[in-house]
C-alpha cells in the first residue's frame, strides 16, 4: 500500500498552486478546471490545519503553511476570489483562512495580522460583505447576489477582528457605519450576521472599543439611537441589548456619563418602555434604570424625570409582573424606590422639548 500511496504536497507547492489556480481563475482561464484545483489544494490546506479522521495536526506543518502564505499575496487574492468560488469551497477557504489567522509562530505575533493592516481594503471587503447579496447600502434588497459568499466573508470578518489591532482597524475605516444599514436588510441571514459581526466588533476589545466611542460618540450614537427608534424588531431588541452590555462595561465610563446625561436618550428610552412588544420593553427597562441610578444627573435630566416621577411609579408598578425572574423583581423594586427618592432640583429648572410629546406623559 505505502509504495503506491500519493505523496502529499508540501505547504510551499500548495501555496504556490493554489494561487496560480486563484490567477488562473480571476483571468478568466480554465473556468471548471481551476475551480476543481482550487477545491482540492484548499481541501489539503484544511488537512494540513485541522488534521484528518486517522492523523492530528502537526503544529510544525501549520506554521510552516502559514509561513509559505505570508510570502505571496495568497491570502488577498483568496479573498478577493471568495464569491467565484463553488460554495463547498468557500466553506474549506473560510477554514483555513480562520486556521492561519490563529497561527502565531514562536515569540512572534500572527503573521497576517500585519499582512492586513497594510491591506485594509481586505478588512474593508469583509466588511461590506451584506453588499455581496445583492442588498446595496441603500437597504433596498435585490435579485441575484450571493448570499453564502456575505455569510462566508463575515465569519471571517469574526475571525480577523479576535486581533485588536484588526479590530481597530475595522473600527477606523469608515465604511464601519455601514452596518447599521446592514443589519436593517431585509434578508434576515445577512441581516442577522451583520448584527453578529458588529456585536463582535464592539464587545471584543474593550480598549480599542472605547476610544472609538469616545471619538466617535455623537456620529455612533446618533446612528444607534435611529437604528432603535425606526429598525424592525428583531434589530432593536438585539442593540438594546449591546447598548445596556456597552453602557455597563467600566471601560466605557466616559461614554455612558455622555449618554446616560442626555434627555433625548432618556426620553427615547421611556418611549421604548410603552412599546407594543414586551421583550423591547424589558431591554429598554435595562437601559433606563441607569439613567435613574446615575448620582449626578444633568439638571435637564432630573427636571425630566421630577415631571414623570408619578406617572412612572405607578406604571412600573405594573410593568411585567408575570416574569418570573427575582432579579428583574428586585431591579424594578429599587428602580421605583430611587424614583420615590428624587431629590428636588436647587432651582426651578424648565426643560423646553420639541416634537416629542411622550417625553412629558406616562410611559
Amino acid at each position: 500500500m505505502g509504495v503506491f500511496a500519493k505523496k502529499k504536497r508540501t505547504p510551499a507547492e500548495l501555496a504556490v498552486k493554489l494561487l496560480n489556480s486563484l490567477n488562473s481563475l480571476g483571468g478568466g482561464g480554465g473556468g471548471e478546471k481551476d475551480q476543481e484545483a482550487i477545491a482540492k489544494y484548499l481541501g489539503e490546506m484544511r488537512a494540513i490545519m485541522f488534521g484528518e479522521t486517522d492523523a492530528p495536526p502537526d503544529p510544525a506543518t501549520q506554521s510552516t503553511l502559514a509561513s509559505e502564505v505570508a510570502k505571496s499575496d495568497l491570502l488577498g487574492v483568496l479573498i478577493a476570489s471568495l464569491p467565484s468560488l463553488h460554495f463547498e469551497t468557500r466553506k474549506d477557504a473560510a477554514a483555513v483562512f480562520n486556521g492561519l489567522m490563529r497561527v502565531e509562530p514562536e515569540d512572534a505575533p500572527c503573521p497576517f495580522v500585519e499582512y492586513l493592516e497594510r491591506r485594509p481594503e481586505l478588512l474593508r471587503t469583509m466588511t461590506t460583505a451584506s453588499e455581496l447579496a445583492g442588498a446595496e447600502a441603500d437597504g433596498q434588497g435585490g435579485g441575484g447576489g450571493d448570499a453564502s459568499a456575505a455569510l462566508t466573508l463575515g465569519t471571517m470578518l469574526r475571525e480577523a477582528v479576535r486581533h485588536e489591532r484588526l479590530c481597530a482597524a475595522v473600527l477606523r475605516d469608515a465604511k464601519f457605519e455601514k452596518m447599521f444599514e446592514y443589519m436593517q436588510l431585509p434578508t434576515f441571514e445577512i441581516a442577522s450576521d451583520a448584527a453578529a459581526s458588529f456585536r463582535e466588533i464592539l464587545t471584543r476589545h474593550k480598549g480599542a472599543v472605547a476610544t472609538f466611542l469616545a471619538e466617535h460618540f455623537d456620529g455612533f450614537f446618533g446612528k444607534f439611537n435611529a437604528m432603535l427608534e425606526n429598525g424592525n424588531y428583531v434589530t432593536r431588541r438585539q442593540s438594546l441589548k449591546l447598548l445596556s452590555e456597552l453602557l455597563l462595561d467600566r471601560a466605557n465610563v466616559g461614554s455612558m456619563m455622555r449618554y446616560i446625561g442626555s434627555v433625548e436618550n432618556m426620553c427615547l428610552m421611556m418611549n421604548l418602555l410603552r412599546d407594543e412588544a414586551k421583550s423591547i420593553q424589558f431591554e429598554a427597562f435595562h437601559v433606563f434604570k441607569v439613567f435613574v441610578a446615575n448620582p449626578n444627573k444633568p439638571p435637564a435630566v432630573l427636571s425630566i424625570l421630577l415631571k414623570n416621577r408619578e406617572k412612572m411609579i405607578g406604571y412600573l408598578a405594573n410593568f411585567q409582573n408575570d416574569r418570573e425572574d427575582e432579579q428583574f423583581v428586585e431591579e424594578k423594586a429599587m428602580l421605583m424606590r430611587l424614583m420615590e427618592q428624587l431629590p428636588q432640583p436647587e432651582t426651578n429648572y424648565c426643560v423646553r422639548v420639541p416634537e416629542s410629546p411622550t417625553k412629558s406623559s406616562s410611559p
